[in-house]
This record gives structure tokens, sequence and C-alpha cells, in this order.
């Protein structure tokens, strides 16, 4: 690309001009591409159906660039002895003592600005003790999808969780 100054002024010739656009394009674009995926970060409502069970979630990115949740929050935090709810379920002994109001339960997700959403995360249900490959896309301004599954995207269940203000 040659660029011309001329009478006080750069030119640009011919077909630099569409060359220099879509340069700029691209770099907005790569802009704009970034800028939402901390748009999932915060502190989610949850209602467990067949539980019946509310909890929260928070959302924060780790140090590997990932995007994980964190139990903050439970209605039921404690068992009938009044002692904290652990993960008893989990299949590694040596975690079966974490309280469930401290627990991660999704980890490894990244954005991909293609498809709007984070992919490529495990979600841990610690009630089964069992770990499924999950996506989340917005639904809405202040819902997100959670689509647990096994193999196949379509073989899952959804869950969707509110946003709560900050």
């Amino acid at each position: 690309m040659r660029i011309i100054f001329q009478s006080g002024r750069f030119f640009l010739p011919g077909s630099a001009w569409m060359v220099a656009l879509l340069l700029a394009f691209g770099f907005l674009q790569a802009q704009g591409n970034g800028s939402h995926a901390d748009d999932i970060l915060g502190t989610y409502s949850a209602y467990d159906n067949a539980r019946q069970e509310n909890f929260h979630l928070n959302f924060y990115k780790a140090d590997n660039g990932e995007y994980q949740a964190r139990i903050i929050w439970m209605d039921q935090p404690t068992d009938d002895l009044g002692k904290p709810r652990t993960d008893v379920n989990n299949p590694r002994s040596e975690q079966r003592h974490i309280p469930l109001s401290h627990l991660v339960i999704v980890r490894g997700l990244r954005y991909d600005a293609r498809s709007k959403e984070w992919q490529g995360g495990r979600v841990y249900d610690p009630m089964s003790g069992k770990t499924y490959r999950c996506f989340i896309e917005f639904e809405s301004e202040n819902v997100i999808r959670m689509r647990g599954y096994i193999g196949f995207r379509f073989l899952g269940k959804s869950f969707y969780w509110s946003k709560l203000p900050d």
C-alpha cells in the first residue's frame, strides 16, 4: 500500500482505500468481539426444580482466562443435623468434605465471539457426582441458558439462571 503526501494531505491511490477500510473494519470488529466475553461475570440466581432449592452462583474469570462459576449461597446450606452440606457424591473421596456452598461447579468456559456463547466447559452436578460438557449463552439481557450434555448438544438439559443486580 502506497501513501502519497500531496498538497498538505495524505492520498491513498485506488484500491489502497479498500485495503485501509478492510483493515480498519477488521480492527474494530476484533475490538468489539472481546468486549462481550466478560458479560457473563456476576452473580446469578438459580432454582433446582428437582431438589426444590434456590442457590446463587458467581461467575468469575480464572487466572488462566477461562470462566468459572462457584456456588456462593444456598437456601439449604446445612443438613438435618445442622452441619454444612458437603460434596458427598464426589467421585474423588478426598473432595467429599468440601461444603456445597463453596463448590466450583462450572469450569473451562471460553467465549466464542462468532456464536456469542461460552463453550468448552464442564458443569459438575454435586447431587449425582457427575460432570457434563456445557455451553452458556444469553437468552435475554439478564438470563443465561446453561446446557449440560453428554456427547452431543441435543442430548442434554438446559437450565436458566437470572443475573442479580450488582
